[in-house]
């Protein structure tokens, strides 16, 4: 990735878009089950840190 491509993409301010996306229930329950212990509030917010968002 070019280093302005990079700077673009650490930039929080950048728009953003819905999207849902469909998971299985137990991938789900894992992903609550495990938010706490990693120091996030819900599942939504680790998946948003995973996908980079």
């Amino acid at each position: 990735m070019q280093p302005e491509a990079l700077k673009k993409r650490l930039n929080r301010n950048r728009p953003m878009t819905t999207v849902t996306i469909r998971m299985s229930e137990d991938v789900i329950e894992d992903l609550k089950r495990v938010a706490p212990t990693l120091g996030f509030s819900g599942y939504q917010p680790l998946a948003r840190a995973y996908m980079g968002c």
